[in-house]
């Protein structure tokens, strides 16, 4: 009997201490942009936590040990790393009023040399260079120390044509070098759990909801309370907020409906901050989401409409 008794309470005392380690994980599953935290590569002494809508780089920016050619060539590659982050537009025309920030590269070395020994060919490529990001009075930026790349491709001489190029390896020393120095200013995106509120009543109903996926049931059961002018309870205003975060980012099809979702949803998030201002999961969703639609979509569209001004006042080829 003794036995059982000690048995039991073992159990009972094992379950309480599994107990206590369980960690709820309720909520939804929303993609967030942040700023990046990886500051290799530049130091700011003025600005530089907040992105970049627009920058230019070209061949007048481009100094150092580094011939005519090369200057065109560094200017080119830059710009479509700029392109590829999908935040920073290159510009095509320097900022004569400070408009947009200048990225300005001073190289120091930069060349690619073939050597042959042994029956092997080598390529090796090296860009080494300081960079700078200035724009007047508001952003001022450079490398501590220089950028330095380098690369060694090796094939035995009878397979020397899968060799990459002389140029492939210079736009993979410039390409790489830009990114190191440019992703500073691009927002970082990741994946979180946005997590639910409400113990009871229309709030907690839209919340089990969420948890069970169905984000689209929670919000238009919550849609009409949330919506009026006089509602006073921040778990519905916050629970709406999450499930068009959810949609936005589980349901959307298209940039503009993600936008509008998350527009919406911030409004909801700063009518619950205004009841509870104290509450630290609506300040960090209103946090977010406002700063994806500052960042991310703003720059989205920027860039639409930049190719879009460059397609309408393109020179004709002929007449």
């Amino acid at each position: 009997m003794k036995k059982t008794m000690v048995i039991s309470i073992f159990l009972m005392l094992l379950s309480a201490g599994c107990a206590t380690t369980y960690v709820s994980s309720k909520g939804a599953l929303v993609s967030v942009y942040r700023p990046n935290t990886i500051k290799e590569g530049l130091v700011c002494s003025s600005g530089g936590n907040e992105g970049i809508a627009f920058m230019y780089v070209g061949p007048d920016t481009i100094s150092g040990n580094v011939s005519r050619a090369d200057k065109y060539l560094i200017s080119q590659y830059a710009k479509a790393v700029l392109g590829e982050t999908r935040f920073i537009n290159p510009v095509t025309v320097s900022s004569m009023e400070g408009e947009y920030p200048d990225l300005s590269i001073k190289v120091i070395n930069f060349g690619v040399r073939t050597t042959r020994q042994g029956g092997m060919i080598k390529r090796h490529g090296v860009f080494q260079a300081n960079f700078s990001v200035k724009q007047a009075g508001l952003l001022e930026c450079s490398t501590a120390d220089p950028i330095l790349i380098e690369k060694t491709f090796v094939q035995p001489t009878f397979r020397q044509d899968k060799l990459p190029s002389i140029l492939r390896v210079k736009e993979k020393l410039i390409k790489e070098a830009v990114r190191r120095v440019v992703r500073q200013f691009v927002p970082v995106k990741s994946t979180i759990l946005r997590p639910v509120k409400g113990l009871s009543g229309m709030a907690k109903s839209a919340a089990d909801m969420i948890n069970a996926g169905n984000c689209i049931g929670a919000y238009e059961i919550l849609k009409p309370m949330a919506d009026s002018p006089g509602c006073r309870d921040s778990a519905v205003l916050y629970n709406a907020g999450v499930a068009l975060e959810c949609m936005a980012w589980n349901n959307a099809n298209d940039t503009n409906t993600q936008q509008r979702y998350l527009n919406k949803a911030l409004k909801y998030y700063r009518r619950a901050a205004m009841l509870k201002p104290s509450d630290p999961d609506i300040q960090r969703a209103m946090g977010d989401v406002s700063y994806e639609l500052n960042t991310a979509f703003s720059s989205s569209k920027r860039q639409i409409r930049t190719k879009k001004l460059l397609e309408e006042f393109k020179t004709p080829t002929g007449y």
